[in-house]
């Protein structure tokens, strides 16, 4: 995925966003990743061992450094076709919604247009926004759509992996605590005061090559009490030395 147009990379602290006062704060998916991911070692050791198996007869004539490179960059190739296929699909979902000139799809993409269409022509959808950044004090991110969908107010996030997982509940509950956008101005589920007027659904989409399908966030208030436990880890993480 594309880095979002008000955020920035922060040496040895990730993704940042710069809030309407000037501050930094950590983005939402900078936050989640202090999450253990124990399957994403054993993925990587999976894609080194089907490249090796793959290019079996090809490596034995490299040199040692130049097989070892190859090998070792391997789990990092396919997650960049993945990120750069989700990119495309983000994009023409954006225009969809938009009403914008539909983009042209990389080939990795194409076979997800058809699920992205299904999913747009399932509801009735009013867009209020696309591509939303939006600030709590502590923390930004942003959000893929805000939309009265069906006639219900919606945040919503898009994904293009094999699975809805958890993360996704805490990344949209995080948004949903945020109280203002890039101009300061109070989001549509918050009154002038900054109280909220209303609980938005919180849904979160897959699009697939075998179609799409879509789960709402159950409970938004303990998923988003779970992301400022995490936001505590992250802060005692990133913050002075304890040792």
């Amino acid at each position: 995925m594309t880095t979002p147009a008000l955020a920035q990379n922060v040496r040895g602290k990730g993704r940042h966003y710069q809030t309407p006062d000037g501050e930094l704060v950590p983005s939402v998916t900078n936050v989640i990743s202090i999450l253990d991911k124990p399957a994403l070692p054993r993925w990587s050791a999976k894609m080194v061992a089907e490249t090796a198996y793959r290019m079996r007869h090809s490596l034995s004539g490299m040199e040692r450094n130049e097989a070892v490179d190859l090998l070792k960059g391997s789990p990092w190739s396919k997650s960049k076709r993945a990120a750069d296929r989700g990119t495309d699909i983000h994009e023409w979902l954006e225009a969809r919604l938009n009403d914008w000139a539909l983009p042209e799809l990389s080939d990795d993409a194409k076979p997800y247009q058809q699920a992205a269409e299904d999913w747009y022509m399932a509801h009735d959808l009013e867009v209020i926004g696309t591509e939303v950044t939006m600030f709590h004090p502590l923390y930004a991110g942003t959000a893929d759509f805000i939309a009265k969908v069906d006639g219900k107010l919606t945040i919503g996030d898009f994904k293009t992996s094999k699975a809805i997982y958890p993360e996704a509940a805490l990344q949209l509950s995080a948004l949903f605590g945020c109280g203002v956008d890039k101009h300061g101005d109070a989001l549509p589920w918050r009154d002038a005061d900054g109280e909220w007027n209303e609980l938005p659904e919180l849904l979160v989409v897959r699009i697939g090559e075998d179609g799409w399908e879509e789960k709402k966030v159950a409970d938004p208030i303990g998923s988003l009490k779970t992301f400022f436990s995490l936001l505590d880890a992250w802060n005692w993480k990133h913050g002075e030395a304890y040792l």
